[in-house]
């Protein structure tokens, strides 16, 4: 997986590896890195209960920063 994402890309934590998330749970805001250690810092806009897939009972208003390492891209598009 390459690093950076770019601004606008559908993401899930890694900790979500249920099958909803592969179309994303999150959207990339704002990228800061390369830090020391080579990672990128990702503010995301996520959802309001992590253990449920996005929609209008569960919007993404959760302004959250997420780390490279536990950052995926989603597999689908909505």
């Amino acid at each position: 997986m390459t690093h950076p994402l770019p601004v606008g890309t559908r993401v899930r934590h890694h900790g979500q590896q249920w099958p909803a998330a592969r179309s994303g749970t999150a959207t990339v805001r704002e990228v800061q890195g390369p830090l020391y250690d080579g990672t990128y810092e990702y503010r995301v806009d996520a959802t309001e209960d992590f253990s449920r897939r996005s929609g209008p009972d569960n919007p993404e208003t959760q302004d959250t920063w997420w780390s490279s390492t536990a950052t995926i891209p989603a597999e689908e598009t909505r």
